[in-house]
Formats: structure tokens, sequence, C-alpha cells
């Protein structure tokens, strides 16, 4: 059996399913200040209802908004020391478009040659030996830094250097987590050092959260593995978490939309997840949610990371809501205090929730729900919110529909019952299956393992198949190692991307292999 937690911005959801599917038990409570007691009154409800013991759990699937939360709230970060490795000393600032309350973690910045060209010749003397390396240890020691993030120019074709700044480092500060750009990002230096630096930027909190999840798991005598998924959907240790924490900042979406298609037993969909905050709607294919390969950013700010293809809308089930001049105004959310201060629960506050419940009174089941306050809002004005919404609704949805196919429409999330019998129209079919209240939580016990590789690579003395091979075997071993079973185990997708531009021939590859854990005694030592 599996233990599968969701911690959303409103909700933290948890179930227990067997490894064939089969929904135990499913507890839902708001998610709390400090996220982990909100996630121990989940966990131990959930084990309570299915009357298990702990011991019965083989695994624990996490996928938390934690990183992202902190992101749009910016406190207690790391303070982070930037290493740019470049020829010459680049004329673009580092975080140029980065919010001011989150750039201010970025400390200090050094800039250092390098000591090779883009062929990988060497043509300078080493990084270490030079003086400004030992100010850099200097300012790393007097500065308070909490983390080290460094960028090389090259380091998509050639690694080399960030791996021994890295190594030179930690020789005098063992204890100080670095990153290194090219575990995060591929080409594009400004992209790539954006995703770097908030992975750097972010260590502390991860760290902290782990250690924090770790001790509830504990006082729940919950001994198993625990994983937790990341941006594309797969899943990662707690240590991967803890070394990159920017790998989870998609996590919560993709583990709705995988949800989406276990509950509905559709592998190939578009899926809307309604919450309370936002709407998110997105494609599955083959099961797993379908993953952006070009540029994308978070609060504006561009990274080169896979990330889930999706369309949020600003509003959810607890927005507020206004009507000025015959104009709708859709304004910030209350998502998590809907309840004392929605209209239908007897507040005096208008929410999207409320509108819909004034037109629709059947659309929406909560035995605290009292529908006498909405006597006094406008059945127009109301008519006219839900116009607005189901338009922008259905306007997304349309952008991610193949042009020589009509995919299902599969709806999830606490706010889906609300628009079910308004998205009429031209689709094949609407599935809102049941489960959909917890579907995040059923779709991250389902997670695949992952084990990708994006470089670069000088067609020298192998070919292009030669390099593939190798670095498809590489991957296999990686998740075979980490706990994957090898008959489950197989190529997800290869993508290849020319350099015209460069002298030789020089080829990008980004491979990613998949493959379905197996709970196994040899993987739970290493995750202990």
């Amino acid at each position: 059996m599996k233990l599968g937690i969701d911690v959303g911005g409103t909700n933290t959801d948890a179930v227990i399913v067997r490894n064939n599917g089969k929904l135990l038990s499913w507890s839902k409570h708001l998610t709390t200040a400090d996220i982990t007691s909100g996630i121990g009154a989940a966990a131990k409800e959930v084990l309570q209802d299915a009357n298990i013991s702990p011991e019965q759990i083989e695994g624990v699937f996490v996928g938390t908004t934690h990183v992202l939360n902190a992101l749009y709230q910016p406190v207690n970060l790391s303070k982070t020391a930037l290493i740019r490795i470049t020829n010459r000393p680049s004329l673009i600032k580092p975080a140029v478009d980065w919010p001011e309350d989150l750039k201010k973690y970025l400390s200090s910045i050094y800039h250092f040659q390098s000591s090779y060209d883009y062929t990988g010749r060497k043509n300078g003397p080493l990084i270490m030996d030079s003086h400004d390396f030992n100010n850099l240890l200097y300012g790393i020691k007097e500065g308070n830094i909490e983390s080290i993030c460094i960028v090389g120019a090259y380091s998509p074709l050639y690694d080399a250097e960030e791996q021994e700044v890295k190594k030179q480092i930690e020789a005098y500060f063992p204890a100080i987590p670095i990153t290194m750009s090219h575990h995060i990002g591929s080409t594009g230096f400004i992209e790539r050092e954006n995703a770097a630096l908030l992975n750097a930027i972010l260590s502390k909190v991860m760290r902290q959260a782990m250690i924090d999840l770790s001790s509830v798991f504990e006082r729940l005598s919950l001994n198993c593995p625990c994983w937790i998924t990341q941006n594309d959907g797969s899943l990662m240790e707690i240590q991967e978490a803890i070394d990159y924490p920017v790998l989870t900042i998609g996590s919560g979406i993709t583990n709705s939309f995988r949800g989406a298609s276990i509950l509905s037993d559709i592998a190939r969909c578009i899926v809307v997840d309604v919450g309370g905050s936002t709407v998110d709607i997105g494609k599955v294919v083959d099961g797993q949610p379908e993953v952006s390969v070009s540029s994308t950013s978070f609060l504006d700010i561009a990274v080169n990371m896979r990330v889930p293809k999706l369309s949020s809308l600003p509003f959810g089930g607890g927005s507020l809501i206004s009507v000025e001049q015959e104009l709708v105004h859709i304004k910030e959310t209350i998502a998590n205090d809907i309840e004392r201060y929605g209209i239908s629960w007897g507040g005096s506050t208008w929410t999207l929730t409320d509108s819909f419940l004034k037109v629709y009174p059947e659309s929406f089941s909560d035995d605290k729900i009292n529908l006498k306050g909405l006597e006094n809002l406008s059945e127009a004005d109301c008519r006219k919110v839900i116009k607005k919404v189901m338009m922008e609704i259905k306007t997304k949805i349309a952008r991610f529909q193949p042009n020589n196919e009509m995919l299902p429409i599969v709806l999830v999330g606490g706010g889906s019952p609300l628009i079910l019998n308004r998205l009429f129209g031209k689709y094949q079919k609407i599935i809102h299956p049941a489960g959909y209240l917890i579907c995040n939580a059923v779709g991250a016990c389902f997670a695949p393992l992952s084990a990708q590789v994006d470089k670069v690579f000088w067609l020298k003395d192998k070919t292009k198949q030669q390099i593939i091979d190798e670095q498809t075997e590489q991957l296999i071993q990686q998740l075979i190692q980490k706990g994957a079973n090898r008959e489950s185990i197989r190529l997800a997708s290869i993508e290849e991307y020319p350099f015209d531009y460069m002298k030789g021939e020089v080829l990008r590859i980004r491979l990613k292999v998949l493959g379905d854990l197996e709970i196994s005694p040899a993987a739970a030592c290493r995750n202990k």
C-alpha cells in the first residue's frame, strides 16, 4: 500500500491506495502555515480510516507547493554567492528581472576567466591558482554565505570547470550547499543561471522542510521510503529534493494531471483542475503530463527547465468578485478562509463560488452551506460572472485541442462541480471522475522514476547513435539504482538540436527514460 500526500495552497490531501490502484481512504485538511502539521493530521486520519498499521505502508509519495510559496513570500531564504565563469565579464547583470524581495538574497557576485575555450581546450591557468580565488574564499567566510551558485558559460559542453571549482570550495566549506548550473539547466546562459540561482537561494528552506517532513513521518512510525514528486511528474529521493529544490516547483499540477488520468482511466485527455485560487489546464499524453521543452518562467523569471505545459487562469472558487459599471472584476482569493467569509457560508464576502450557487444552487454540495445569504446578490450580475469565467476556460481548453482530434475533458479539483454542467458545446466527452477532490494525492502515488540528460556533444570520435546508446544505458543504470523495475524502464523521449553556427559536428541531445518504482528492502535502505 502507498500513502500519497499533496500539499496545495488551500488544502492538504492524503490518500492510501493499493498497488492495483484501489483507494482505501482519503482525507482533506486546510494547509497549515507550517505545512508539516497539516501533513501530519491528514496522514494520521487516513491511516485510522483505513484501519491499517504504518508498517503496511510501503512508500510515502509527497507533492508540495512549499518551494513555490517560498518564492511568492521570500522569507528566510539562503544568502547566496554567484560565481560566473566566462571568457570575459558579461555586461548583463544577474537576476536583472527578478522581484526585489527575492533579488536581495543574491549577496555577492564573483567573476573568473575561464581556463578553457568552447572546444574544451585549456587556454589559461586554473581558476583555483588565481589570487581572486583566495578573495572568493575570504568573501564566503566573512559574508556568512549560506549557499553558492556556480555558472560556467561552457558547462553544457564541458562541465569540468564547474566541477573543479565546486570541489575546491567544498575543501574549505564542506557544509555549504553548492549548485552547479549544468545540473539544473542547459543551453541559454541567462535562463540556466536564473534556474541555478533560484535553486541555490531555495536550498535552506527545502532542507528544513525535508527535516520537518521526516520528523512527522517518524512520529507516525512511517519508516518506509519517502519520495518527492518533481516538475516533470517523476519521483526524486529526499536528498535529491534537498539538492535540487527548484525541480519541485511545478510538482503539484503534474500530480493533478496524472491523477485525473488515473481516476478517469483515460491516457490521452485535457485536464481542467479547478482550485480555490487558480484554474489549471493542460494535456495528458500516454498517461503522463505533457511537459514544456522550451524556455519557461516562474514569477516572470526566465528558466530552462522541464515543467508541465499548462495554462493557468488567475481565479478559483475563492476569488473575490465585484461588478462595477457592468464590468466583472475578479480579484484576489480567500480560498483558505472561504468558509469564514464567503456569503454561502454565512459571511458577507462575494466569491466566485457564491456566483455559481446563486444561479445553480445544486451545483455544489457542502453541509455547512446556507444559501439564504445569497438572496441579496443580483442574479443578473452572477450570470455575467459565470459567462466571463466559462468563456476564459473554454478559450484555454481550445488551445490544447489538436486540430485532427477532439480529446475528452477531465474535470478535477474541489471547484470542478461548479462548472461540470457548464462545459457544453463541441466537446466530445466530459468526465468528472470519482475522487476528483483528491486527484493530486492519487497522482503522486503513481508517479514514475525518471532519469534524463540534456547536454551538448561533439561528434568527434563517436557517432550520434553511439552517444545516444551510451547515454541511454547510463540513464537506465541510474533508474535501477533509484529502485526502478528493470522490465518497466522505457525511453520516454529523445530530442536532437543541431548547432549549425558552430565549427565541427556539435549536437545537443535530450534523453529521458522512465521506470516504475519497485519497492524493495534495498530501496528502503537507500532512503533511510
